[in-house]
């Protein structure tokens, strides 16, 4: 599925509604550093708010785009080859197929705890 995370991990069930968040496909070092950088640029938002410069929507994209620039990311320039709606039609699609494979291996808490008493041998022995 190339899931990193997911709300139940590690060894939790992965749901549907992980497949349709995006940053559950980052490693931890892309986690990692996409926090920095909303830091650093909250960070400056707050600056510029405690400056009282009025800032519209429209600038806030400019100075984000500045932004990044200056921190040496790449600039989308347009939406992609892959709208949102056709990436989650196809995550679903293959959720679909891993979750048969997930249930049919999956061990609840619940079978972890019968098959520990199961498994020991009697009291005395």
């Amino acid at each position: 599925m190339g899931l990193q995370t997911w709300k139940n991990a590690p060894s939790g069930k992965v749901l549907k509604g992980d497949i349709g968040i995006a940053k559950n496909y980052l490693i931890e070092k892309e986690i990692k550093e996409l926090e920095r950088v909303v830091t650093m640029y909250l960070d400056f938002a707050e600056l510029q708010a405690s400056r009282q410069i009025p800032m519209k929507m429209a600038d806030w994209v400019t100075r984000l785009d500045a932004f990044l620039q200056f921190n040496e990311y790449q600039i989308l320039k347009d939406a992609g080859k892959v709208s949102h709606e056709v990436a989650l039609k196809l995550a679903e699609k293959e959720y679909d197929k891993f979750r048969i494979t997930q249930d049919r291996n999956f061990e609840s808490d619940f079978d972890k705890e019968v098959k520990k008493i199961t498994d020991k041998p009697p009291k005395g022995k």
